[in-house]
C-alpha cells in the first residue's frame, strides 16, 4: 500500500521544485498560478534562496507547489496512493490529493494561509522548539516558560519528541534547559496564538474545500484518522490545525497501522525523512521514497506504478 506524506516547512532548500517545473508543462503551470495568489514570482525565488525563501507568505504556497508537481507526475506515470498525509502546512496538499480541492486552489489556499499565518505572527511574536523525552518532560518545560510568557503544547512528530509554541521570552526559558532545540520557524505555528489566521481564512476555506473526490484517503493531523469526505467538517479540521498541536506521530503510526508499506514524500524530504525513520525502527520492511529530482521520481515510477 502506497501512502504519500506532503512535507512541510523545514526541510526547505534553494533550487527546490526547478527541475521538475523546467521539463514537465503541468508543474510549470503549477507555479504560475501559485505565483499569482502569491504576488510574488515562487520559482524566482526557489532559485535565489535566501530570506525570501523563508518568509511564510511565499514558502507555504511553494512547498505546496513543489509536493503537488510532483504529484501530478507521479500519477501521470500511473502511481496512485491510497493514502495522504500533510505534514503542519502539507496538510492543504494533502487535501487536494484526496479532491477535496484542485491542485491550483490548494496552491491560491496555500498562499493565502501563510500570509494569514505571517501577520497573525506579526502581532503575536514567537517562535517553536522540540522537547525530547517523555509526557512529563513536556510537562516541566511548559511549566517553565510559563512563568516568562505565553507557551502551549504544539504537537508531537515521535514517540519521544514533542513540539511548544509561543512567546520568544517564555522559549528562551524553556530552551534552557536540557533536550529542548529551538526550531527554525519564524511562529508560533499549532498554537492559540494563531486564531487570529484561524478567523480570517475561515471564510476562504469553506469556500474552497469541497467533498472528497477519487479513491484517496486524507489522514488529519487532528484525529490521526481518515478525514471526513464531507467538506464542511474536513475544513473545520484543516482550519483547527493552525491553533491546536499536530499529531504527526499518531498519523503515521495510523498510516503503518493500516498497512502502508511504501512512503513518497512528497516535497523536500529531509526533515520529514528524519521523522519518518524513527517510526520506522520497528517497521524494516516499509520504504521511504523521495521525490525531489527527477531521477528520484522515475525511480518511484519504476517501482511502484
Amino acid at each position: 500500500m502506497i501512502a504519500w506524506l506532503v512535507a512541510g516547512q523545514g526541510a526547505e532548500h534553494p533550487g527546490m521544485g526547478l527541475e521538475l517545473a523546467r521539463c514537465y508543462p503541468p508543474a510549470a503551470k503549477l507555479w504560475e498560478r501559485a505565483s499569482e495568489a502569491a504576488g510574488k514570482d515562487l520559482l524566482s525565488v526557489s532559485e535565489i534562496g535566501g530570506r525570501s525563501l523563508l518568509r511564510t507568505e511565499y514558502l507555504q504556497p511553494a512547498l505546496t507547489t513543489v509536493a503537488l508537481s510532483a504529484a501530478s507526475f507521479l500519477r501521470d506515470e500511473g502511481v496512485e496512493p491510497s493514502f495522504a498525509l500533510g505534514h503542519s502546512a502539507g496538510e492543504v496538499g494533502a487535501l487536494a490529493l484526496s479532491g477535496h480541492l484542485s491542485f491550483e486552489e490548494a496552491g491560491y489556499l496555500s498562499a493565502m494561509r501563510g500570509r494569514a499565518m505571517a501577520a497573525a505572527a506579526r502581532a503575536h511574536p514567537g517562535g517553536m522548539a522540540a522537547v525530547h523525552g517523555s509526557v512529563p518532560r513536556l510537562d516541566e518545560v511548559l511549566a517553565l516558560g510559563r512563568r516568562n510568557g505565553a507557551i502551549f503544547h504544539a504537537g508531537q512528530t515521535t514517540a519521544d519528541t514533542h513540539l511548544i509554541a509561543g512567546e520568544h521570552a517564555a522559549l528562551r526559558a524553556a530552551a534552557s534547559v536540557d533536550r529542548v532545540s529551538p526550531l527554525p520557524v519564524s511562529g508560533p505555528w499549532h498554537s492559540p496564538l494563531m486564531q487570529d489566521a484561524v478567523a480570517e481564512l475561515r471564510p476562504l476555506t469553506e469556500s474552497l474545500i469541497g467533498d472528497a473526490q477519487g479513491m484517496t484517503a486524507w489522514v488529519s493531523n487532528e484525529t490521526a484518522d481518515r478525514g471526513p469526505a464531507g467538506a464542511e467538517k474536513a475544513a473545520t479540521l484543516v482550519l483547527s490545525q493552525l491553533n491546536r498541536p499536530m499529531r504527526l506521530h499518531q498519523a503515521i503510526e495510523f498510516l503503518l497501522a493500516e498497512g502502508a508499506r511504501e512512503i513518497v514524500v512528497l516535497g523536500p524530504h529531509h526533515s520529514v525523512h528524519h521523522i519518518l525513520k524513527r517510526h520506522l525502527e520497528k517497521h524494516p520492511a516499509v520504504r521511504i521514497h523521495g521525490s525531489s529530482s527527477l531521477q528520484e521520481l522515475r525511480t518511484i515510477v519504476r517501482e511502484l506504478a
